[in-house]
């Protein structure tokens, strides 16, 4: 499992007054955990949550430890739960962190990773992926950052199920196993019939001698 540490900071920057700190360099969040009395309203550095996301796949399937100092430093282990961003710059806004106790399980969910191109494809099938995550249960030292799917012996009329997945020790299934992942489709007849249908011939203009 992937493991990074964040430093944070606690805040008292709430509601509109939040744009002050993104413009200090630091991304507003809360921690929310049943181990906690209250939800606790955190700030990160910006650059070091940003090289987070872009080394992972945005977050997910890692442990984060939280680093946060507020007089009496302490560390929170979490995983993100929800991420905010920006409409159109793709900017971060604000993060939602799940607090959890290592000794106990959580349920998330993690991406599925394609592997391979599908021997379908190579006779004219088209690849539809239908599933791109999926919810398991574990102890946080168990987390897997994603599961991998190797499409490699897919053909034409066949499927992946969740079923078909083979997950680490002590990883358990959330996601109904009966659930499609990946599949292999023949294109349909005549697919491409409307578009030679355009192409319709002009009559010649008759030229004057």
């Amino acid at each position: 499992m992937d493991q990074i540490e964040l430093s944070a900071v606690v805040r008292d920057v709430k509601g509109k007054k939040v744009k002050r700190l993104r413009a200090q360099g630091f991304i507003p969040g809360i921690l929310y955990g049943k181990h906690l009395e209250e939800p606790v309203c955190l700030m990160i550095p910006e650059k070091q949550l940003l090289k987070a996301l872009l080394s992972t796949d945005g977050g997910r399937g890692v442990l984060f430890t939280l680093n946060i100092g507020d007089g009496e430093k302490r560390k929170e282990y979490a995983i993100l739960q929800d991420i905010q961003y920006h409409p159109y710059k793709l900017d971060v806004l604000h993060v939602d962190w799940h607090g959890i106790n290592l000794e106990e399980e959580i349920e998330t969910t993690i991406p599925i990773i394609i592997k391979g191109e599908a021997a379908g494809i190579k006779v004219g099938g088209i690849l539809e992926v239908v599933l791109e995550e999926i919810g398991i249960r574990c102890l946080p030292i168990n987390l897997p950052p994603h599961i991998e799917v190797d499409i490699s012996n897919l053909n034409i009329g066949q499927s992946i199920h969740v079923r078909d997945l083979k997950l680490p020790e002590g990883v358990t299934l959330i996601t109904h196993e009966d659930e499609v992942i990946v599949t292999v489709v023949a294109p349909k007849v005549g697919e491409e019939a409307p578009a030679a249908a355009e192409e319709v011939t002009q009559p010649q203009e008759e030229v004057s001698e």
